[in-house]
């Protein structure tokens, strides 16, 4: 059981890192090209195209090496992701629920960098859940919501604030 939790909880590295990876590979052209929607910015300056393509393939690699490593010392290692598509889902689709965050920020006329606790720390994991389920379903809900896999899947929800701030921190 503990084993499984914490393949959930590598798994998700990827979509842990892949904002902070982001920014470090940030800056061009904006992905809204600087367009606006009644009157606000569609994203803001913010999220930029190296930033998502940058950031989305690094947390994959992460992940692959993680992966590699990690893979010896797990007997369940097939819930681990194999192959590339379940970690470039975790990792774009947490840069894509990113991306949908900024969008819902700008319509409420939040500012770029403005806080927004809820959409910061959930908006991520809603976006590398959905496009992880929609690419590697069986893989999804084998991992994250078979017992005791959900275990894990919880402790990510429940504890997330925590890990949010901290891998900013090192981000």
């Amino acid at each position: 059981m503990l084993e499984q939790i914490l393949i959930v909880i590598l798994s998700f590295v990827p979509a842990m890192i892949a904002n902070s990876l982001a920014v470090v590979f940030g800056g061009g052209p904006p992905i809204d090209g600087g367009r606006k929607l009644k009157g606000k910015r569609i994203l803001g300056d913010g999220k930029t195209w190296r930033g998502l393509f940058g950031g989305g393939i690094s947390a994959a690699s992460v992940g692959l090496v993680l992966y590699l490593v990690l893979r010896p010392f797990f007997s369940l290692y097939p819930s681990f992701p194999e192959g590339l598509i379940p970690l470039f889902s975790l990792s774009f689709g947490a840069l894509l629920g990113d991306i949908g965050g900024s969008f819902v920020k700008r319509r409420r006329g939040k500012a770029r960098g403005a806080k927004a606790p809820m959409i910061d720390m959930y908006d991520f994991v809603i976006g590398s859940f959905l496009l992880t389920f929609i690419t590697s379903h069986g893989w999804f809900a084998y991992t994250y919501f078979d017992l005791p896999g959900l275990w894990g899947t919880i402790m990510i929800i429940l504890f997330l604030p925590l890990l949010h701030r901290g891998v900013n921190i090192i981000g």
